[in-house]
Order: C-alpha cells, then structure tokens, then sequence
C-alpha cells in the first residue's frame, strides 16, 4: 500500500458522492471510518455489511475507493466492477438509480490498465464520455487509440537497479542535495501505535539521507534533519542549488496542532528552510500562498532558483490535482501561482513534478494515457507548443509510478514504485538514461551536396528550407566540406529544401520527418546546368569583346584571358560541343573579309584546343561581314566605334 497516496490524492473528498447511508450502526461506522481516512478499517466494516447481505452501489463503491485509495487496484477494480453488476441488476429490475459519476468510470479503468486489460480499459472510457464529452481523458484516446504503440516506441530507454537503502517500509520521494540523496520514508519515525496515521496504519513520513561512505564502500541511511521534523508527515524535498535553502511538504501544522479546513480534512502545505551558519536548518516557514481550504504540495525548484513547480488542489484547477508554478523574486518573495493549463494537466492526478536544468519537466499522471496507476511524463517547458509524452517501460509499469528525477549530465536518476518485488510497500529505483526520449522531436537533417557525375563536393550551395506553410525557416550555405546541417521538429513534418549553385541546376526535394528516424544523413546531388543548343556562352560568361590584331589572326593577351574562361567552362561541362563563329566589320572587299573571319575563327579554336580540350568539341567558320550587328555596310561611313562592334566572336553550343 502506498502510503503517498495521502499526499496525492489532495482534493478527493470532493469525488465522493453523498449518498444517504442507512441509519444502521454498521453503515454509520463503516461511513464514518471511511470519511475519516481509515480505509483499513473501513474495508472491514464494508466487508461484514456485504457479508450480512446488504451490499449495495454505495457500499461497493466506497469499498472500491479504500481500496483504490490504498493502491491496491486488484482489489479495488473487483468492487467497482461489483457496482457496475449490481447497478445493472437494478435498471434491469426497473429500479430507479443515481447516474454514475465519471470519475469511477475512469477509476476502474485504472484498474483495468492495472491488470493489463487496456481493452475494457478503453471501453470505460469511452462510456465515460457519455456523461461529460468534454473530459479530455476521453478525447486523448479517442485521438490515440493507438497510445499502446506510443508507449511501445518510447521504451527501453532505461536500466533500472533497486535502490540500496530502501526499507520494509515506504521509502519515495528521492531529491538530489549535494553529492548525496534525500528521500522520504516511513521508517523509524515514531513507531509506537498512537503516532501512526489513520490511513495505511504506517508510521508518519520523514526525510531521511542516503549517505555512502567510499572508503569502506558501505551505504546507510540516517535521519535528515531533526530540526526540520514534526509529528506528521515530511516529504518531497527540492533544494537550492547550493545546498542551502530547502523546499518541503508538510501536513498543516501550527506549533504542533494540527489545522484542518471546513470539511475536517488536515491540508498540505509547502515550507522552506535555510542552513544557518551552525550548518543547521532554520525554523520552517511556510509559503505564503498556502492555504488552509486547499493543498499545495510537491515543491521542484528550478536550476537558477527562480522558479517553484508544485501541485495543489486550489480551486480554478482542471483536476483533483493540477500543476502549478510561481516566479520568485529577486526580495525572495513569490508571484502569483499560474496552472500549467490544459495541455499538462487533466481531470485527474497531475502531480510529483521535477524540472530539469534544460527545463524538462518530468510529472506523475493517471488522467493522461498510460500503462496503469500513475505514470511518468514529461513535457518540454521550453517548447511553443507543450507536448506531453509518456517515458516508456521500464520506468512505467502496470502500478504507480512516480517521483521521477534524473541529473541530465550524467544521466542518472531515480523513481519510486509500488511494483513487485520491492522490499516495502514503496520502493526506490536507481536508472540509468541510455537513449534520449522522442519528446519535442528536435532532430535533424545533414549531409553533403555533391556533383552529380564527377562526385566532387560543392561548396557555398546555397539551402533553404520551408516548412508545410511555406514559410523559410532556415537558410545557409555548404561549408567548405561540401556539410550542411539542419536542426528540425521530426513530429511526423514535411520540409521541402531548395539548394542553388552557380552552373548547376536547382534542386527541389520534399523531406519527411517522423518520432521514429528524428535523424537524417543523405547526400543530396545537384546537377550541371548544361547550356542549351544555339545559346552563346560569351554571353553566359559575360566575355569581354575577343579582339585580334589589325587584319591578323593573332591571339592578344587581353583575348587569350577570355578565352582561357571558355576553356575552363568546356571543362566543367565535357558534354559541350562549340562552334566558334567569327565575325569581320564591312571595311576591304567581301571575300578577304570571309577568308579573314575564318582565319581567326581556326586561330580561337587551335587556341581552344591547346589548352586540353577535345578537337571533336570545337569547330570553327568565319562569316565574314555576312552578319553585321549594325548598318555599317559597305560604302556606309561608319565610326571606329561602329565597325568595331562587328567585329566579334561568338562560341555557339551546338551539342549539349
């Protein structure tokens, strides 16, 4: 039995229906164990009504709830399934009965879960949504009927060792306090009958310390601080960063009087303590946005201390128990409480949360899909959006599960458990993180950019990545490896990247991304962009003018640097076959003009071919002043300017 139920299950007084029990003494003792928390008893006294015969819905449900209360889910899901029958013999004997709240619906679906029967489980479910279609228990699986596989894919993500100073008792709550382990248990705190709670019939809570001594490798446990304990229960524990201001949960105490609120019910409450310079802690103090009507429990400090998450049950909330958090101050004083909202929690038990240096907030839930009992979640508290995931077996299991924290550098941490095979009735467990859980999904996309045919890589492409609203959300260039590197969201996305080069054709490819491949290496080939037939690639290369000497077909040295470029763009395009077409102004006689053009055109393409390339790529004609650009024809007067721009050479792709 769970002793920490009584420290989760804040506010659930307020799920009990209130049924007119029968004015027999049995019943009223039975009812008055019941309300006050004395479930052990209660179920002995629910035990003999049904044993005289008098069962009914009330007497199995609330014999159902001191069970569920206690965690015993096996036990708990045969009463609640008990009611379902004896509520279903009445309607059929045309009984008048009371509508079912929800919440046992979704109680003996716990149960179900409990027993591995996620079947009827979901068949619960659904029937609760009957009674209210906006429970968002409901809609998570009527979205996700596949959560089984979610879970599945999320698993085996940790080694999981026991804990070696667990006890025969209850021993939960673990929180990191300097190189040693502060834990809450039920062990040794005053064990004589009168100072046990009502509850579970265990001693009260305190926080104790796990110390090992490496010079003889031996681990004990002692008592954490005396000055920090009360007659009732201590537990859930978050330090500062340097050691010297604890957080806890208590029961409302007042020097040493117990406080309840209108309903008799004893709250719990947040304190806060300092080391003082006698390495003690000072008197607790409790947070002043307690309250007497209300529970606020379950204190996670933030790495730079400015932040407090907690759980409580304070009215406005979405569940039995929702998650909060407060700013504090630079004074030391506190903002105003803010729920997490709907994304995180539920119409259940949102509770126990740990946020982590990265701002990863880890919590214990039944109102989100899981395995059975509570689970383990986690939330990115950085993320836009707050995606909650399940963290998987072997953490998660078919009971309660909770308290998770885990250092992320060293990516060891603990959890508590009331699985099998533990020492007590609650047991701590050491894990071990080997892979990082599919959370946010930040993955990544990367790889080279390469020449189609030659392999070579390219550097300076030029990516742009848009996502499904086509929307740039990244741009960059190839580094001088021919590497990119694109962060993503793989939650299941499609991003279509454009890259670009200079001579190379854009390429234009759809990426999709998903929870199971976050990471994508690939290399992505661009293809040469080959001119097409009849373009002139002067024009391409913007090529000065190729001038010759007067009425010569020699090669200046202005002239052979342009044409080096035409020698170096057929290289980088072997597939090319020119035609150098050279050009005369009108000045002397026709036919010397023709014989002069295809001087110089031969005069450019032995130049060419000099230089390395093919002699069958390069082919050469001279056209005299056949195709002038301009009206200098003959006996035109004409500028120098004028004749000179008849003067060219074109290099015209006539094979690509």
């Amino acid at each position: 039995m769970m002793i920490y139920r009584i420290l989760y299950s804040i506010g659930f007084l307020i799920l009990i229906p209130s049924f007119l029990f029968s004015q027999n003494s049995d019943f009223k003792k039975a009812n008055k164990r019941f309300n006050d928390f004395e479930f052990i008893e209660a179920i002995d006294s629910y035990k003999k009504i049904i044993n005289q015969g008098k069962g009914s819905i009330e007497v199995y449900q609330k014999l159902g709830d001191a069970y569920y209360y206690n965690s015993d889910l096996e036990n708990a899901g045969k009463w609640y399934q008990k009611m379902f029958e004896y509520r279903t013999e009445q309607l059929n004997d045309s009984i008048i009965v009371e509508e079912l709240q929800p919440e046992y619906y979704y109680k003996a679906a716990h149960c179900y879960e409990h027993l591995e029967k996620y079947d009827e489980a979901k068949r619960l479910i659904t029937l609760a949504k009957e009674s209210n279609a906006n429970d968002s228990r409901s809609k998570r699986l009527e979205e996700n009927q596949d959560y089984l596989e979610d879970i599945e894919k999320q698993s085996g993500r940790y080694e999981i060792s026991d804990f070696e100073n667990n006890s025969a008792f209850t021993d939960f709550a673990p929180s990191f306090y300097q190189n040693e382990l502060v834990f809450s248990s039920s062990r040794g705190k005053r064990k004589n009958i009168s100072s046990r709670n009502s509850w579970n019939q265990q001693a009260y809570l305190g926080l104790f310390q796990s110390i090992k001594d490496d010079s003889i490798g031996v681990s004990f446990s002692r008592e954490f601080a005396k000055e920090l304990s009360s007659r009732l229960h201590e537990s859930t524990s978050s330090f500062s960063k340097d050691g010297n201001v604890i957080y806890f949960t208590r029961n409302n105490i007042f020097k040493g009087t117990s406080r309840k609120d209108s309903l008799g019910v004893n709250r719990l409450k947040i304190f806060k303590a300092f080391k003082t310079a006698k390495q003690k802690w000072s008197q607790p103090e409790e947070l002043p946005f307690n309250n007497d009507q209300y529970s606020v429990a379950h204190p996670t400090l933030n790495s730079d201390g400015t932040k407090l998450y907690f759980a409580s049950d304070m009215p406005g909330g979405y569940g039995e128990s929702d998650l909060y958090v407060v700013d504090i101050n630079n004074d030391g004083s506190y903002g105003e409480p803010k729920n997490l909202g709907p994304e995180i929690n539920t119409e259940g038990r949102d509770t126990f949360p740990f946020i982590t240096t990265s701002g990863m907030l880890y919590f214990a839930s039944d109102g989100h899909l899981g395995l059975g009992g509570l689970d383990i979640f986690v939330t990115n508290t950085t993320a836009s959006e707050k995606k909650v995931y399940n963290i998987g077996k072997p953490v998660n299991s078919n009971y309660d599960d909770v308290t998770f924290i885990i250092n992320e550098d060293t990516k060891e941490g603990y959890f508590a458990s009331n699985r099998k095979g533990g020492r007590g009735d609650d047991d701590i467990y050491c894990i071990t993180q080997n892979s990082p859980l599919v959370t946010d999904c930040i993955g990544y996309i990367s790889g080279l950019v390469k020449d189609q045919n030659s392999k070579e890589i390219l550097v300076e492409t030029e990516i742009e990545v848009l996502n499904q609203d086509k929307e740039t959300i990244f741009t960059g260039k190839t580094n001088e490896e021919g590497f990119f590197y694109v962060p993503l969201d793989c939650n299941n996305k499609s991003f279509e990247f454009l890259l670009t080069k200079t001579k190379y054709k854009p390429l234009n490819i759809s990426i999709d991304t998903n929870n199971d491949n976050p990471i994508a290496n690939k290399d992505f080939f661009l293809e040469k962009d080959t001119p097409k037939t009849g373009v002139d690639l002067g024009k391409i290369l913007s090529l000065k003018p190729i001038y010759f000497a007067s009425n010569k077909a020699l090669i200046l040295n202005s002239t052979a640097e342009e044409l080096d470029k035409i020698v170096s763009y057929l290289k980088e395009f072997p597939s090319l076959k020119i035609e150098i077409r050279s050009h005369t102004d009108s000045k002397g006689s026709d036919l010397y003009n023709l014989k002069l053009s295809a001087k110089l055109a031969t005069a450019t393409a032995k130049y060419i071919i000099a230089k390395g390339i093919n002699p069958n790529r390069v082919k050469s004609k001279g056209y005299g002043e056949l195709q002038l650009k301009n009206h200098c024809k003959n006996g035109i007067p004409c500028s120098k300017e004028r004749h000179q721009q008849n003067r060219r050479s074109e290099f015209i792709v006539i094979e690509n």
